[in-house]
């Protein structure tokens, strides 16, 4: 663990509360056992005992590490080249909560790293704490597992063994997403910084599978993107359709009645297009839940400002180091200039 991490997180906690010591105290605990399950992924790869499954994927993540450093110009750290078994189905769990009519996401900040629209647990059982006593206090919650994520360079992060329970192209997809946080970040702005990660995976994994030569997943890669760009533009009409209800002068008893019309309405639509698939059901998970603010609030986080970015990437003319340069001056301007330059990238 490096020597500053330990002196800026002893700092936070010195500056919090006996709930922000103990959530500090249990995100230290888990970063420690991501790092004492870390081993060499050469050292995995050769040991007798790793299952042939494991084996193969690892290589398949060496080689797509190593194509995002060469050619996509990723960084050449040391994260990503150790595998970490944490011995359960995702690494994080992350809460969400939003106001019960409003989309804007509650924030947590912390010192020295700025602030993020949701709240991460290496236990589940803790972020399930958290969101009932969220959800006690009026907030519309999500608990939303995640098989990754990076710590921006402060730590060699790991591949992580729920990784590997998705296809060979999403892993890869995952670490060109992750690699792409620890390049850049863009304080105190999920929206932008998540939406320039899935632009650099998107060109990532198309670039990686051109050069693969492997049309026939590229063709059925494109295929699940565009089925997810077409749910999401559902989603997000729906969001929109909730942000429109927030925003007006109507009473709250009035919100809270159309806020359920709303969903409603929006797990209908999603029923027709499942049928315009051919009942392909790959969404079906989130209706299984509740649906609320918090539910849809980390769409626009992860999506909205993606076709920006992709119109900031085709105005260098797919050029990755010019394209990184105009994010990292994004990342130098006030957040409001800088939603100011991002928008300005698709005026119409």
């Amino acid at each position: 663990m490096r020597p500053a991490y330990l002196l800026l997180l002893a700092l936070s906690i010195l500056l919090g509360g006996c709930a922000e010591l103990a959530y500090y105290g249990h995100a230290a605990a888990g970063q420690l056992e991501v790092i004492n399950n870390r081993r060499p992924i050469p050292e995995v790869i050769a040991d007798p005992q790793t299952p042939a499954a494991v084996r193969e994927r690892l290589q398949y993540i060496e080689r797509a590490h190593a194509f995002a450093i060469r050619a996509l110009h990723l960084p050449d750290s040391e994260s990503y080249r150790s595998y970490s078994d944490v011995s359960r189905p995702y690494v994080l769990w992350n809460v969400f909560a939003t106001p019960a009519l409003s989309l804007q996401q509650k924030q947590w900040c912390y010192p020295f790293f700025g602030c993020q629209g949701y709240r991460a647990f290496f236990n589940e059982a803790y972020a399930q704490e958290l969101a009932a006593e969220l959800q006690a206090q009026g907030w519309d919650v999500y608990v939303a597992p995640s098989p990754a994520y990076s710590t921006r360079g402060w730590f060699a992060d790991p591949i992580y063994n729920p990784v590997l329970r998705y296809p060979a192209i999403d892993s890869a997809a995952i670490l060109f997403h992750e690699l792409a946080h620890e390049k850049i970040y863009l304080k105190d702005d999920s929206q932008a910084n998540e939406s320039f990660a899935m632009t650099v995976q998107l060109e990532g994994v198309r670039r990686w599978l051109m050069e693969q030569q492997q049309a026939e997943y590229f063709d059925a890669y494109n295929k699940n993107i565009r089925r997810d760009e077409t749910f999401v533009l559902l989603l997000m009409g729906y969001r929109k359709n909730l942000e429109e209800l927030y925003a007006s002068e109507n009473t709250t008893r009035y919100k809270r009645a159309e806020k359920r019309r709303i969903l409603n309405q929006l797990h209908r639509a999603y029923l027709t297009l499942k049928e315009s698939w051919k009942g392909y059901a790959g969404y079906d998970h989130w209706f299984t839940k509740k649906l609320n603010n918090a539910v849809l609030a980390p769409v626009g986080t992860y999506h909205q400002d993606v076709p920006l970015f992709q119109a900031l990437l085709e105005q260098h003319q797919g050029d990755l180091p010019a394209f990184y340069k105009a994010v990292e001056e994004l990342a130098q301007m006030d957040a409001a200039r800088r939603r100011q330059e991002l928008n300005a990238l698709l005026p119409d």
